[in-house]
C-alpha cells in the first residue's frame, strides 16, 4: 500500500532535482496525467500508478556513467544503452524510496522496453510514456485506441519503436523482440 507521505517525498525529490520549468519534469507529469487516466480505465491502484509515473524517468538526466553505476545489477549485454536509465530508476525506487513492491519497480524497470506478459501496471506505464500529450508524433487514433485496447496499443507503440531504432541503427532488445510477438497475439485475438 502506497502511502500518501511517499508520493510527497517523491514529488519533492522530483522538483528539486529537476528544477521547474523543466521539459523531464514536465514529461513526468504529463506520464502521470495520461497514466490515471489509463488507471481508471483499467482498474488500477493510483497511488501505485503515481509512484511508477514519477519514478520512471527519475535518472534519465543523470550521465550515462551514473546511470550505469547505479543499475550495475541489473543491466547486461542485452540491455539497450536508451533503456538503462529505466534499470536506474528501478533501482532509485528501492534504495531511495524503500519501494518494494515488484509491480511498481517491474513498471518503472521496463517502461523503456517492455516485455511480454507485462501487468497492467507495467502496460499503463509503457503506454503512457509514450503517448502523453507533448509527443507530437503520436496520433490521436492511438490515443483514443489505448482507452479501449490496451494490448493492441502496447503492440502498436513496439511495431512504431522497432522501425525507428533500427531505422537509426541503434540497438533493440530481445525483451522487445518477444513482447512484439506475445502482443501481436493478442491484438490478433481482439481482432478476430
Amino acid at each position: 500500500m502506497i502511502k500518501k507521505d511517499l508520493i510527497k517525498q517523491i514529488e519533492a525529490y522530483l522538483v528539486k532535482k529537476f528544477k521547474e520549468p523543466n521539459k523531464r519534469l514536465k514529461h513526468i507529469y504529463n506520464v502521470k496525467k495520461v497514466a490515471s487516466t489509463l488507471g481508471k480505465i483499467y482498474n488500477a491502484d493510483i497511488p501505485s500508478v503515481v509512484v511508477a509515473s514519477y519514478l520512471h524517468d527519475a535518472t534519465k538526466d543523470d550521465t550515462n556513467e551514473e546511470n550505469i553505476e547505479l543499475a550495475s545489477n541489473l543491466i547486461n549485454d542485452d540491455t539497450p544503452k536508451a533503456c538503462i536509465h529505466a534499470y536506474a530508476a528501478h533501482n532509485l525506487a528501492k534504495t531511495m524510496f524503500k519501494i518494494d513492491d515488484l509491480d511498481i519497480l517491474n513498471a518503472i524497470k521496463f517502461h523503456c522496453s517492455g516485455r511480454s506478459k507485462m501487468s497492467m501496471l507495467e502496460k499503463i506505464i509503457y503506454v503512457s510514456d509514450f503517448i502523453e500529450e507533448d509527443r507530437p508524433f503520436v496520433t490521436t487514433e492511438l490515443r483514443e485506441l489505448a482507452k479501449t485496447n490496451i494490448d493492441k496499443t502496447v503492440y502498436l507503440i513496439m511495431v512504431q519503436t522497432k522501425e525507428y531504432i533500427l531505422k537509426n541503427k541503434q540497438e533493440f532488445s530481445s525483451y522487445t523482440e518477444e513482447a512484439i510477438l506475445f502482443y501481436k497475439k493478442k491484438a490478433e485475438e481482439f481482432d478476430d
